[in-house]
């Protein structure tokens, strides 16, 4: 729908102006009408920003979600609630879908509804507010949220964090090797050319290296983005994605890393769904979109065909072969106890803690041997100048 900027008059006669999306200018102004809204100027407005700053996040949805409930926990209304935050939400691009879902609520549609005509709200979310909506518990269950979406941020944030030193480590040491590449090693080689002294092997090879790289820079670099752009658009193929999700199944670090990510993932998904009351086949299904890898994710549609037929979650989970024993024994255990939500939100805080634990080791581990192979570059580059400045000294006086 096409975007617009308009200016009215509400009921006190304040001055409104807005962005919001409508279909035509004349369903706008029939719309702000239903809003007690007097219209002045209608235009069609940018087209809603999409750049990197003005990117919803999950952090955007976080904070929304927070001040919707504090909203709702003090006495407003939800409409009302989403009138105001519309008004003050930070990112314009945010307000503008806000204030649609405010304006499909006034139209009498429910607020899960209003919430799945947008992108930027998860399947996930969606279906806690419509089950909070069907239970008559909408604030508990927004509580709910907040605590998931907070508990997943946070996580995504320390791996973030972790994996933060090797890269910026790997950026300095190329950043490093490249400057004694392209301006160091190619000053000292026109030293050498007059001098007229016969080089030792490794600095002539590094000379020819260095050379090259600075007369074709450009290729290595555009060879370097089109690699990189090429395997970007394989991957987003059914072909690639299902050739990237085997290959972090096979790959003996890169498999128990990932395993324990999509067992956290999912236990929480189905964890929190299941405590805000979402039936356990929709559960099952929202969070198994949730899983970052198709081929885990297809095994794993054994659970709805085996709930269906009575056998439970555990019975099926086992079947699929494609959790740990400890995973299976402890929802067994749950179900038996009839208490599987909170097992599964217990499984997620162990898996998830296992996760940390695990990217810690690495990184301490990738460390040293990153900062070694710097060493050893720069080291190799550096002798080999030394070999040739100190072949100087052979030159007759």
């Amino acid at each position: 729908m096409p975007l617009y900027t308009y200016e009215a008059i509400d009921s006190s006669g304040k001055k409104v102006k807005e962005t919001i999306s409508s279909n035509d200018e004349d369903t706008l102004k029939s719309t702000l009408r239903g809003m007690g809204l007097v219209p002045l100027s209608i235009r069609i407005s940018a087209a809603r920003e999409s750049s990197f700053f003005q990117r919803i996040s999950s952090e955007d949805i976080l904070i929304f979600t927070q001040e919707l409930g504090n909203l709702l926990d003090s006495g407003l209304p939800i409409d009302r609630a989403l009138y105001v935050l519309s008004e003050h939400s930070e990112k314009k691009a945010l307000r503008a879908i806000i204030k649609e879902v405010y304006i499909d609520i006034q139209k009498g549609n429910t607020l899960s509804n209003a919430m799945g005509k947008h992108k930027v709200f998860p399947r996930l979310y969606i279906n806690m507010i419509r089950a909070g909506e069907a239970g008559g518990i909408l604030e508990v269950v927004i509580k709910r949220l907040v605590g998931f979406l907070e508990t997943t941020l946070t996580f995504k944030k320390e791996i973030v964090s972790a994996l933060i030193y090797p890269i910026l480590l790997t950026v300095v040491g190329g950043l490093a090797v490249t400057v004694l590449m392209l301006y160091v090693i190619p000053n000292f080689s026109k030293i050498f050319s007059d001098m007229g002294q016969t080089l030792p092997l490794p600095t002539m090879l590094l000379i020819k290296v260095s050379s090259l790289f600075a007369d074709y820079w450009w290729a290595f670099l555009g060879g370097l983005v089109s690699f990189a752009v090429l395997i970007r658009v394989y991957v987003r193929t059914a072909e690639g994605k299902s050739y990237v999700d085997n290959l972090k199944l096979k790959v003996p670090v890169l498999k128990k890393l990932s395993m324990k990510f999509i067992i956290a993932r999912f236990s929480r998904t189905f964890g929190t769904l299941l405590q805000s009351g979402v039936p356990i086949l929709e559960a099952i299904r929202v969070s198994r979109d949730v899983i970052d890898n198709d081929v885990i994710a297809q095994k794993l549609s054994v659970l709805e065909e085996g709930v269906s037929k009575g056998k439970g979650i555990s019975v099926p989970l086992r079947e699929s072969g494609v959790f740990p024993a400890i995973f299976n024994q402890m929802v067994t255990v749950g179900e038996e106890a009839g208490r599987l939500e909170d097992t599964f939100l217990l499984i997620a805080d162990r898996f998830e803690a296992d996760t940390r634990n695990l990217i810690k080791r690495f990184v301490s581990l990738f460390e040293p041997v990153l900062i070694l192979l710097m060493g050893l570059v720069v080291g190799l580059i550096v002798i080999s100048m030394l070999m040739g400045i100190f072949s100087i000294n052979e030159i007759p006086i």
